[in-house]
């Protein structure tokens, strides 16, 4: 997984929950990003974490509700991510481009800091980092734009993600859910990394609950477990 632990700073525990959830889509787990502000448990105050969901039509908890397991959602600190594939919002599944250039990727994400970082992420790699253009609005933060295209060679998934500096060496940041690419022939596959640290993640819980945890629970990690153990034996 390459980030350790994530427990030494903010960035390390931003990067590894990151990570974690790329190696979950990865293994076929098709898991959409929600938010929760853990006021009472980390030092933050209530309603930091947020999930924005796009919706159709008027706002009502259905409408919300099945937005957020369709994934047109993104999850924030702060920033304000805000992009579309060929004019799809996140969680969309797209046939091939009829564009020679790919799928059309256009966004815009306005932060109150400037941004440090925006890029685009996919199967879990970074392939494409922008340079932030931090433009003042009128409100007095920052904007800055996205039009870019992505030309899968593979079924992919796609995601979208930004980092806004914060005084004090502190970060923000936002992530949107993943639009898919299926390529005939061409399936995703689990890497066998991302696997093997799934199986082991695993393997170390129940050591850790053994004497502690009911039996049920046992039996959950237990299943859990073989699952995993299957996907790492097929996994690249």
């Amino acid at each position: 997984m390459g980030v350790g632990t994530g427990t030494r700073t903010e960035r390390d525990w931003t990067l590894y929950g990151f990570q974690t959830y790329y190696a979950l889509l990865n293994c076929g787990f098709p898991l959409q990003p929600s938010a929760g502000t853990a006021n009472g448990v980390h030092p933050v105050p209530l309603g930091f974490n947020r999930v924005y969901v796009h919706l159709d039509g008027p706002f009502s908890h259905d409408a919300w509700m099945r937005g957020l397991a369709a994934g047109r959602s993104f999850v924030t600190t702060g920033p304000m991510l805000l992009a579309t594939v060929d004019r799809q919002d996140p969680g969309a599944t797209l046939p091939p481009s009829p564009d020679p250039r790919g799928h059309r990727i256009e966004g815009t994400v306005f932060s109150e800091q400037p941004l440090e970082s925006l890029e685009m992420v996919v199967n879990g790699e970074i392939v494409q980092r922008f340079e932030p253009q931090n433009r003042p609005t009128p409100e007095g933060a920052r904007s800055t734009a996205l039009d870019a295209f992505f030309l899968p060679e593979t079924s992919s998934w796609l995601a979208l993600r930004c980092i806004e500096q914060r005084p004090g060496g502190r970060l923000r940041f936002a992530h949107t859910a993943p639009w898919h690419f299926p390529v005939a022939g061409k399936p995703l596959t689990a890497r066998r990394q991302e696997a093997d640290w799934l199986v082991r993640r695993v393997e170390e819980e129940i050591r850790r609950s053994q004497g502690m945890a009911p039996e049920d629970l046992l039996t959950q990690y237990r299943k859990a477990l073989a699952i995993y153990q299957r996907i790492a034996a097929n996994a690249r």
